[in-house]
């Protein structure tokens, strides 16, 4: 009876370790396929010719050829969509003077789409290798489409190749665009924004008429002292300009008509 006992304990233990040795077999065989297949998907996605770069697409540009941004990426030929790194991408595109943030994205499955945010421009410098953009932060940069039309042009200032990209350094500069921010959020069309100095600035609108603000300094008093003496003197006469150096004391000249 004991001696049953134990056979039938030790066919037990010998089945249960033959189940033991096959599970792990399965286990092992099924790693295996997993470890295959793992390296057949990332060789399709890092190296198959179905999923290579076949299109890239720009959205958002107004001032860049499309083209130009493609090119500044760079993408290497044959690439895969997998295998593009899109963060060297987005910092490449970034780098464009006139880009002001990038995102790239990927379409699958053979597409990159490339989302610009250009810089907006606040004036247009004219220099000696053509025409430069300046944004609110005064950066300046130039863009394929040159398009000038309902900006106001900054004169007095000069802008070397090599700060294209950069801000332009000099506060007249920076307060320059804070009188034309206070223009504009007056409702004056201005054409020219002009720097006779760092300690002589002035606004020409759109009519002709001439702010003179002087010393950069109290520019949006000046420039709401300038507005009130335009709304008194237009329904009279025509004003050559208006200064208000002194925004306590502002002094105007009539035009002479011709």
């Amino acid at each position: 009876m004991h001696e049953q006992r134990y056979n039938d304990i030790g066919g037990r233990g010998r089945r249960s370790r033959r189940r033991d040795r096959t599970l792990m077999v399965l286990r092992l065989v099924a790693a295996g396929l997993s470890l295959v297949l793992a390296v057949e998907l990332l060789w399709a996605l890092y190296r198959s010719p179905r999923l290579q770069v076949r299109q890239v697409r720009v959205v958002g540009v107004r001032m860049l050829d499309p083209a130009a941004v493609i090119a500044s990426a760079a993408i290497p030929p044959g690439a895969t969509l997998a295998g593009v790194s899109t963060r060297k991408l987005r910092r490449a595109i970034a780098a464009i003077p006139a880009v002001e943030r990038a995102t790239v994205a990927r379409d699958w499955p053979a597409t990159l789409v490339i989302v610009v945010r250009e810089r907006t421009p606040a004036v247009f410098v004219r220099c000696r290798q053509g025409i430069v953009f300046v944004d609110r932060r005064g950066i300046a940069f130039t863009g394929t489409r040159c398009d000038t039309a309902g900006l106001p042009e900054l004169k007095g200032v000069g802008v070397a190749p090599g700060e294209i990209g950069r801000a332009l350094k000099g506060r007249a500069v920076a307060q320059a665009l804070v009188a034309l921010s206070a223009a504009q959020e007056a409702e004056l069309p201005v054409s020219e924004v002009v720097l006779r100095g760092r300690d002589d600035l002035a606004l020409r609108l759109a009519d002709g008429t001439a702010l003179h603000l002087g010393r950069p300094q109290q520019l949006r008093l000046k420039v709401s002292q300038a507005k009130v003496a335009l709304i008194e003197l237009r329904p009279r006469q025509r004003v050559e300009y208006i200064d208000v150096s002194c925004p306590d004391a502002a002094v105007w000249k009539p035009r002479l008509e011709s």
